[in-house]
């Protein structure tokens, strides 16, 4: 009589290739990206005790994944030379117009539903902005030195004010100075990005940081920034401009210090770019700590 018997190593393999397919589409993919920026509006929500809808965390992340996915998949051919895994996964990638139309649509859908027309403009300029940054606004680095940098850290910083935006609520200081903390960390992760892709920099006459500068004098610029982030903050708290939930960033700067004083050891280090690359997450889940920190004390004091 015929017995079946599992063949447990096919379906290991296959677990394996669907987890390494998921995988390469999460971090090659842009998604990556796309879930930091929906963590900071979502950091945001935390810092200043202000609701959050599901709805403002789609529109986040469909206006970061097509900027990303584009943009990736534009610049495939110079990623041959310093990130050839991304640069192989996404050659001869088809998707990227159908994802960029449709993020469009969905997107002026959420808007008109949940916010008004002044946000759903400054959504779709963040949007415009950043699909032109690979074919237009990237190349201006050739003449104005870390210009990419700037424009892409700027991207980031108006997500603060874009979350203040969507819910019609004024625009404060501690709002600014949340931007301006953002803008400082991610001018940081895009130089440390730009110490990665040096060689196709140089190849295609980017001014960036550390084309620039050299001699790994680039790195302590990134020592620079990554302190002048966190004293912004707690500056701001100390003088009450910021709520005391903002002190849990500072763990953030010796997570920032261990992957920088990695790559300064080795360049072709790439997880510590990942861990640069997930930055965004960690402010979340920094925050988040952060602001429950009262109740998981209580948690684990009811445990023990």
């Amino acid at each position: 009589m015929f017995k079946y018997v599992p063949n447990n190593n096919n379906l290991r393999t296959d677990l394996q290739k669907m987890l390494t397919c998921f995988w390469k589409e999460f971090i090659f993919g842009g998604h990556l990206f796309a879930l930091g920026a929906a963590c900071v509006v979502a950091m945001c929500s935390l810092v200043f005790g202000l609701p959050i809808g599901m709805d403002l965390l789609v529109v986040t992340y469909l206006i970061f994944y097509p900027i990303y996915l584009y943009d990736y998949t534009k610049g495939a051919s110079d990623d041959l030379l310093t990130n050839s895994l991304r640069a192989t996964y996404l050659s001869g990638n088809k998707k990227t117009y159908i994802v960029v139309a449709g993020s469009f649509v969905v997107l002026t859908i959420l808007f008109m539903h949940y916010s008004n027309c002044i946000t759903m403009l400054l959504g779709f300029i963040v949007l415009v902005l950043g699909l032109l940054y690979s074919s237009y606004f990237k190349q201006l680095t050739k003449k104005i030195i870390a210009f990419k940098n700037f424009f892409v850290s700027t991207v980031w910083a108006l997500l603060v004010l874009f979350f203040f935006f969507y819910y019609s609520i004024p625009i404060t200081t501690a709002a600014l100075i949340m931007a301006g903390f953002v803008f400082t960390r991610m001018v940081a992760i895009q130089i440390l990005f730009d110490v990665r892709d040096i060689e196709g920099d140089r190849k295609n006459g980017l001014l960036t940081i550390p084309v620039v500068m050299g001699d790994h004098m680039e790195f302590r610029l990134l020592k620079c920034l990554n302190i002048a982030s966190i004293a912004l903050l707690v500056i701001s708290v100390y003088f009450s401009l910021l709520p005391f939930v903002s002190l849990s960033f500072v763990p953030v700067m010796f997570y920032a210090f261990n992957y920088i004083k990695k790559v300064r050891i080795s360049m072709n280090n790439y997880a510590c770019y990942l861990l640069a690359a997930v930055e965004p997450i960690v402010w979340f889940s920094a925050v988040f700590f952060g602001s429950n920190l009262g109740k998981f004390t209580l948690l684990v004091s009811i445990m023990l």
